[in-house]
Formats: C-alpha cells, structure tokens, sequence
C-alpha cells in the first residue's frame, strides 16, 4: 500500500512539475482592452462578439490604422486581412489600389469585420487628386464628390479619409481652400456629421489648413505624427486646431509602421526620463486641453510581423482602454 502511495505521489509531482515547465516556456498573452479570453476561455462566443461590438459602441479612445496590402487574405486572418488585427481596433482605412474593384475575399473580410467585430472600415482618398477625369471646376468638384460616395455606397464602406497635404506636393488647384470647403459641403450630405447619417468624414495630414466652417463636416482628425519623441512634440501637433473649432477628442495620433514597425515607432522620452517605443507614448499621452480620441499606425498590418502578432497596437490599445479585470 505504501508502495502505491509514492507511485500515486510521483506521478502527481511529475504533473505538476511539466505543467509548471509548460508555464515557464509559454508567452504571456498581452491582455487587450477588446477583452479577447478575460473570462479565461479561448473560445470567441457568441456572447464574446456581442460585448467586443458595445465596447466599439461606447465612449473610448479609437485604435486606428492605416492598412495596405489589403487582399483580404492568401487564407484566413493572415497578414493581408482585417480579420488578422486584433479585435479591438476600431476604425481600419484602406488604400492604394486596394479599395475598390473588391474581390470576392476583399468583400468577405471587410463584412466579417463589420458585421462580428463591429468596426468600420472607410478608405483613404489623396485630396490632390479631385478632378482627375473630370474638369477642374467647382461642376468637376461636386461631380467627383459624387463619384466617391458612389464607391462608398457600392461596397458599403463606413465612410471615407481624406489625406489632404496641399503643402507636400498636392495639387496647386486643390489648395485653394474655397473649393476644400465645396468638396467638403458637398460629401457632407451623404457622411459625417452633417449628413444624417452613421457614415465617417476623416480628414487627415493638414487638419488645420481649411477653412474652420467645414469643421464641423468632420467626425475625425488624424495627425501624421511620424518619428515623434516626446510629449512635447505631440503636443506641437495640435498646435492651432483648437482655434478652428476642432476638439481634443477627435483629435488621433499615428507612426509610421513603413519604416518603424518592428520596433513599435522610435525612441519616445516620457516625462520621467524613461523610454519607450513612439506608438506606446501616443498611447499614454493626452493633450492639456482633455482626452485625445486616440492612436494608431500606417501601414498598421506590418505590426502582424511582430511577436506576438499586433504585438504595438495590442499594447496601445490596452493603454489607452485597460481591460476590465
């Protein structure tokens, strides 16, 4: 009998003993605020999903990206997917060549993460490039308006960015900030807030130079906020937005994951000294004037090359919207 008892004994010592091994040897998962196993579970259930789309509802700082490449994916949530970012980010833009003539994949990610995950996916439109195909007028303006909410309505994006940098090479014709404001009006009645609508207007890169009465056509302002170092640099970002009308809350930061992804941004120096990586201090800083609308990436899907995939936006989002334990 006492023989059993040490064999019983040994082998619940050698249980315990592998599985603590198997603890050492196993990453911790970074926990999210999209609050992806907090109830200890792996599996995503339907309940899951339901509690991933309120919190998409609610009143929170946005995780955002930029995506290229975007072919929906060689297989499932592979790099080339929505699917593949962690459940948590709010708003994704596409771009490139990649928004329109969707393919049958490009049409199943984009409704996945919509309709399960509950986040929106608009794309980018470089502003320069308003009246290409159509006369440059303010008949050519309002026709191309026209045209983009047509995109929007035949694949049922949830709106669309304008990268607009008259100052960086635009157009000299679309620097003109009278027919800005035509564009603006005149996509206003289909998006934004203007529009009646639950449909996003995104205005990113020069947010201060329009005219402060197309503000209000606006649900976002995006700083390309590339290689910043500190707090004070950002804060340098909203130098004069206030004075247009903007608010800090629709105010988001973003690196550029191009060139820095693998180390989550640059070296950003916190107030105490310490460093982190730039993408975390976005996450971490707010502005004096109140609580920033959040943070996010370029060419987000290069982050899905880190380990553990997302490795940056999973931290930042966590930041920004610490999981409820």
């Amino acid at each position: 009998m006492m023989k059993l008892f040490q064999n019983i004994f040994l082998t619940l010592l050698f249980i315990v003993v592998c599985s603590s091994c198997e603890d050492w040897n196993t990453p911790e998962n970074i926990k999210i605020q999209d609050m992806e196993n907090n109830s200890g579970l792996h599996e995503k259930t339907p309940e899951y999903w339901e509690k991933i789309r309120a919190y998409k509802r609610s009143d929170h700082q946005l995780a955002f990206g930029w995506f290229g490449y975007w072919d929906g994916g060689t297989a499932a949530f592979t790099r080339g997917s929505l699917a593949s970012a962690p459940d948590s980010v709010d708003i994704f833009s596409v771009f490139g060549k990649y928004y329109f003539n969707l393919t049958k994949r490009q049409i199943e990610d984009l409704r996945y993460v919509q309709e399960v995950k509950g986040s929106k996916v608009v794309f980018t439109f470089m502003m320069q490039n308003v009246g290409l195909g159509f006369e440059q007028s303010p008949e050519g303006v309002i026709k191309y308006a026209h045209a983009l909410c047509d995109s929007v309505e035949k694949y049922d994006y949830d709106g669309i960015d304008l990268d607009y940098e008259p100052n960086f090479g635009g157009d000299g014709y679309f620097s003109d900030k009278e027919q800005v404001a035509l564009f603006v009006k005149e996509l206003g009645k289909k998006l934004g807030p203007k529009s009646g609508t639950d449909k996003l207007l995104i205005l990113d890169g020069e947010v201060t130079f329009i005219l402060p009465e197309i503000v209000p056509y606006f649900n976002l302002a995006i700083s390309q906020a590339y290689g910043a170092s500190s707090n004070e640099s950002l804060q340098r970002k909203i130098s004069g937005i206030f004075e247009l009308g903007w608010k800090a809350e629709q105010f988001l930061v973003c690196e550029e994951f191009q060139k820095f992804g693998s180390n989550g941004g640059v070296p950003f120096t916190l107030p105490d000294g310490s460093k982190v990586p730039s993408l975390i201090g976005m996450a971490m800083w707010q502005p004096i004037e109140g609580r920033k609308g959040g943070c996010g990436a370029f060419h987000m899907e290069l982050d899905y090359n880190n380990y553990p995939d997302y490795k940056y936006m999973r931290q930042a989002i966590q930041i920004m919207n610490p999981a409820v334990k």
